[in-house]
């Protein structure tokens, strides 16, 4: 296993809702989050996923605003708010995981049924009851049929296996964010 590493990440920004809104693209700035036109947390949030499925040690955010929309209860209600967020988010990717289980499990179904008729055709064409057929077209067709029914099965099945993953991904992500380190500082030069 790789060694874990800490993350941390300095973000000028012009108004604390820019930790959580996006403010609009500006590729003449110098700063990550107005170039990108993506949140503060957003930003931090792919740092994270970047490593993912290993965890940092620690993460720690350093948020720079002018001095003037500095107040003295501001990393308090920031940090509060960020916690709030990732529990929210947390929620949602559970919520949607289940929902896409769920939806996992009714295709499969669905599938193994189209693969039980798929199976019967094949079972009807290979017993040949009434010798209609002859022997070409009815190796075409009993290929067909189990072609068909296979690409029912394992789609189905891959949907089961590997649809869960982003939300898990999501969930350990803002788990680590919820309780990262919170700085906030003046910008440079306007201490």
């Amino acid at each position: 296993m790789a060694t874990q590493s800490d993350i941390s990440a300095v973000f000028p920004l012009n108004h604390i809702n820019e930790l959580f809104n996006a403010p609009s693209s500006d590729p003449f700035s110098s700063h990550e989050v107005d170039i990108l036109g993506k949140s503060a947390m957003d930003c931090i949030a792919n740092r994270v996923t970047r490593i993912w499925p290993r965890r940092p040690n620690a993460v720690h955010m350093t948020l720079q605003l002018p001095a003037d929309r500095i107040t003295p209860d501001l990393k308090e209600d920031t940090r509060i708010a960020v916690q709030r967020y990732c529990t929210d988010r947390i929620e949602s990717n559970q919520l949607q995981r289940g929902i896409v289980i769920q939806n996992s499990r009714q295709q499969f179904l669905g599938a193994m049924i189209g693969f039980l008729a798929a199976m019967m055709v094949i079972a009807l064409l290979v017993i040949n009851p009434f010798g209609l057929l002859p022997d070409l077209l009815r190796t075409i067709l009993v290929a067909l049929a189990f072609f068909a029914g296979a690409v029912l099965a394992f789609g189905s099945l891959g949907s089961m296996i590997f649809d869960w993953v982003p939300f898990v991904q999501d969930t350990t992500v803002y788990r680590v964010l919820r309780e990262m380190d919170l700085t906030i500082e003046a910008q440079p030069g306007e201490k």
